[in-house]
Order: C-alpha cells, then sequence, then structure tokens
C-alpha cells in the first residue's frame, strides 16, 4: 500500500448533487469493497471513498456525494480530465467472504452512495447469490440500478413512489422477514445501520452474519 498519483479521466454527472470521479487505473489492485483515501497534490488533506468500479475495469471509478458546504468534494466535482490527485490505498475489510463468494445467500443493504462496494461486488462476482436492497429519497438517485439484475433488487424510495417499494429500508424488512441462515451486508449511514441489525436480529441472524460499513 503506497501514495500514487492517478490522472483524472472524466467527471461523470449523475444527479444535481452527485458524480462518480473516474481515474485511470495503471496497475492499482483491490478487493471489491475496499476503499481509498484522495488527496489533493501538496495538500494534506484527504477523503475516504470506496472503490465503485469493478477489479476487471481499466479504470478506478468512486461515486461522490458533493456536500454543499465540503469544499472537497465541490474541488474533486469541478476537476477537468489531465488533473492529478494524490491516492492512498487501497484500505479496509469490508470484502466478501468465502461463503458469499462461494454461492451462500447473500443481502446486500444500502443507503445513498452506500451502494459503492455492493456496486462493485456484483461487478467483479457476476455470480454471486444476491439480492439488493437500496435505499434512496428519490428513485434519481438508484445510482448503477441499471447494472444490477432487476429480478434481485429493491428500491426504497422515501419521498417518492418511484422504487418497488415506498418507505424506508427498515419498514420493508420489517415487513418482508429474512432467513436466519442469511449473510447481509450493510452499507450506509449508522442510523440505518443500528435498526437495520436490530431487525436482523430479531430474524435469528448471528452476529458474525451481519458486516457494516458505515458511511458518513
Amino acid at each position: 500500500m503506497k501514495r500514487r498519483k492517478h490522472i483524472v479521466q472524466e467527471i461523470i454527472n449523475l444527479t444535481p448533487e452527485t458524480f462518480i470521479l473516474r481515474l485511470d487505473r495503471q496497475d492499482f489492485q483491490f478487493e471489491p469493497g475496499q476503499y481509498v483515501v484522495i488527496r489533493i497534490p501538496d495538500i494534506k488533506k484527504g477523503r475516504e471513498y470506496s472503490i465503485f468500479s469493478a477489479t476487471t475495469d481499466d479504470y478506478l471509478d468512486f461515486l461522490i456525494r458533493e456536500i454543499p458546504a465540503g469544499e472537497f468534494s465541490r474541488y474533486l466535482r469541478h476537476l477537468t480530465p489531465g488533473a492529478e490527485l494524490d491516492v492512498d490505498g487501497p484500505k479496509g475489510y469490508f470484502i466478501l467472504n468465502e461463503k458469499t463468494k462461494q454461492g451462500h445467500p447473500t443481502i446486500l443493504i444500502a443507503t445513498g452512495t452506500g451502494i459503492s462496494p455492493f456496486y462493485s461486488y456484483m461487478k467483479s462476482y457476476p455470480n454471486l447469490n444476491y439480492r439488493v436492497i437500496h435505499g434512496v429519497r428519490y428513485a434519481n438517485e438508484a445510482y448503477g440500478r441499471e447494472d444490477f439484475n432487476p429480478e434481485k433488487y429493491i428500491l426504497c424510495t422515501s419521498r417518492s413512489k418511484e422504487g418497488n417499494y415506498f418507505g424506508r429500508i427498515t419498514k420493508y424488512l420489517e415487513e418482508n422477514p429474512v432467513d436466519p441462515d442469511t449473510i447481509c451486508y450493510l452499507c450506509g449511514n449508522s442510523e440505518m445501520i443500528e435498526e437495520v441489525t436490530t431487525v436482523l436480529e430479531k430474524y435469528g441472524l448471528l452476529p458474525e452474519n451481519i458486516r457494516t460499513e458505515v458511511f458518513f
């Protein structure tokens, strides 16, 4: 693991708030679910971002939400192709366990840009036995939805009825029981993770089958 320079290839705008930062891949190796620290050259400040792209892609994608008061995300959004960024990584252990890779029933539960590691899982391991439950406010925030198998994807929208389910993820899970033998991966804000963990534990899931990553 070391710091290295990567070149901006493209900024892909998805919504007024969200964009994909695409960097050149070089020989960067990672496990789906890991993250990096992106830094502006010659500046100590950096931010952690999960890798959105697959291990088979020849680029590195990062799904980023521009925070109104966040100078860093605003800076990244307005970069142009050819700009340089420093990248530290990969880091983190929110990776798939062997049972999941071998086809054990798995549910991927995310809110907002917390879908990033799950998109990387799915693109890197196309034969996973998974279901995705993605909670967003509006349907246009269903990042990467078109690439998931529609039969394995549930979009929960809290402020519109354009998804598969109108309401929060917690409510959906309370109405749709989870088999206690399922392995669940949770990624999103801490409130969601706490609430969903409580629901899953009521269904009898063991702690080792509830794997979490907090997104701020």
